[in-house]
C-alpha cells in the first residue's frame, strides 16, 4: 500500500465522507493522538501543538491509522485477496461466501432475546462459556439517551442477553476494545455493522498485529444504513411515540416500533431516509463482505437468521455449534424472499460507492462494479 499517514487518511476519507465511522483508525493508534467525535461520528486529530490534518508522528513514519482504515485506498481488493486469496468476482455482489445458510438457536431464551433467529446472541454466549473468547465488541443501550446504541465490553451470558437486538443509531463497537485492553483480555469477538467487521480484512492485510491477535472472531450485521437519533425521535414523535416508551425497533422494509404498553406501529421507512447517517451513504457493503460470518433478519420468516460463511473460522464456529446441537441449520435458497433481497440490497448498497473512485488506484481497483455495470 506504501507509506501514508493521517493526513492522506484525513483528506482521503475522512473529508471525502467515505468515513463510515468505524472507529479502527482511533482503536489501532499506537501514540493516542486520535479521538473520536461522536456527534458527526468522525475521527479527530487530538494531538497538541498540530493542526487538524496533521500528525506528529506521523511525519516521522507512524501509518497505523491507514492500515488499519477499512475504507482506504485499494481496501476491498486488498481485504478479499488476504481473507480469501481473491478478489471478489463481478457477479459475487454480497461478496464471497462459502455457505449461505438460515440459522436459529435452539434454546428459546436464546431465541426471545435475540433480534430474530438470535444466532449472534448463541454464538457469544458459547464462545465465552467454552473460553474461546474472553468478551465481545458489541453495542448496549446508553444510560443518557433512551434507546440510543453506545459500544459495550460483554464478558458473560448475562450481559450477551442484556445487549441483544437492534438499534438503528451507530455504536462504534471498536472502542470498546479500550476497555478489553484495561482489563488485558486477549481473545475477543467483534460484533459491528459492515463497515466495523471490514476491520477482518485490513487489520491481517495490512499488518497491524496487535489487534489482529486479539480479535478470535468477526459476526458482521447486514446493514443498508442507520439513522441519526436526533431523527428517529423526531419521526417517533410525529407518531405520537414517546421514545421512552419503545422497547424494540425493526426494520424489514419499514421502521417497526414496539412499546411497552403492548403497542406496535409501522411507520414508513421514507420518512426516517432524511435522517440518514452520512457515513451510511457512500457505504457500499450491505452483508459484511469481510466478517467470518454475516448475519441478517431479512427472509420471510422472523425466527431465522439469514447466514454466510465467509471464512475457515467462521465455518469451524458454526460447525461447532451444530455439533453441539445450540443451533438448527438449513440451506439459505429455503427462504427465496431472503435470498432475494440479499441481492437487491447488496446491489443498492453497491451503486452507492462515487463512481470516480471505481477507477484504479495505485494500481489496483478500490471496488470492484457489479457485473452488470
Amino acid at each position: 500500500m506504501g507509506v501514508f499517514q493521517w493526513r492522506e487518511l484525513f483528506h482521503e476519507v475522512v473529508q471525502t465522507n467515505l468515513c463510515t465511522g468505524c472507529a479502527a483508525c482511533v482503536m489501532a493508534c499506537p501514540r493516542d493522538v486520535l479521538d473520536y467525535r461522536v456527534d458527526d461520528y468522525h475521527p479527530v486529530q487530538i494531538g497538541e501543538g498540530m493542526g487538524v490534518d496533521e500528525c506528529f508522528h506521523g511525519d516521522r513514519g507512524c501509518d497505523i491509522c491507514t492500515k488499519a482504515c477499512p475504507r482506504f485506498r485499494a481496501w476491498e481488493v486488498e481485504l478479499d485477496e488476504t481473507l480469501f486469496g481473491r478478489p471478489r468476482q463481478r457477479e459475487e455482489v454480497y461478496g464471497v461466501a462459502r455457505s449461505v445458510l438460515l440459522v436459529r438457536a435452539t434454546e428459546a431464551a436464546v431465541q426471545q432475546a435475540g433480534q430474530d433467529g438470535g444466532l449472534v446472541s448463541a454464538m457469544l454466549i458459547w464462545g465465552l462459556e467454552t473460553g474461546r473468547i474472553d468478551g465481545a465488541l458489541t453495542s448496549d443501550f446508553s444510560t443518557e439517551r433512551v434507546f440510543d446504541a453506545v459500544p459495550a465490553l460483554v464478558t458473560d451470558r448475562e450481559g450477551v442477553l442484556r445487549t441483544a437486538g437492534s438499534r438503528y443509531t451507530y455504536s462504534a463497537n471498536p472502542l470498546a476494545m479500550r476497555e478489553a485492553d484495561d482489563r488485558k483480555l486477549r481473545n475477543i469477538a467483534l460484533v459491528g455493522m459492515s463497515c466495523q467487521a471490514s476491520i477482518n480484512g485490513s487489520l491481517p492485510a495490512r499488518g497491524v498485529r496487535k489487534y489482529e491477535r486479539k480479535i478470535a472472531l468477526t459476526i458482521g450485521l447486514m446493514c443498508s444504513k442507520t439513522f441519526t437519533y436526533e431523527g428517529q425521535q423526531q419521526v417517533l414523535a410525529e407518531h405520537g411515540i414517546d421514545l421512552n416508551n419503545v422497547t424494540k425497533v425493526n426494520v424489514k422494509g419499514r421502521y417497526m416500533v414496539w412499546t411497552r404498553d403492548g403497542g406496535y406501529y409501522d411507520i414508513p421507512l421514507k420518512e426516517l431516509h432524511p435522517f440518514t447517517r452520512e457515513g451510511c451513504k457512500a457505504c457500499p457493503d450491505f452483508a459484511a463482505e469481510h466478517a467470518d460470518i454475516s448475519t441478517g433478519g431479512i427472509g420471510a420468516d422472523d425466527g431465522w437468521t439469514l447466514t454466510l460463511v465467509r471464512t475457515q473460522r467462521g465455518e469451524e464456529w458454526l460447525q461447532g455449534m451444530v455439533d453441539e446441537g445450540l443451533v438448527e441449520v438449513k440451506p439459505g435458497a429455503e427462504d427465496p424472499v431472503a435470498m432475494r433481497l440479499l441481492d437487491r440490497l447488496s446491489a443498492k448498497s453497491r451503486q452507492r460507492w462515487p463512481a470516480d473512485l471505481l477507477p484504479e488506484a495505485d494500481g489496483a481497483p478500490r471496488l470492484l462494479p457489479l457485473i452488470s455495470a
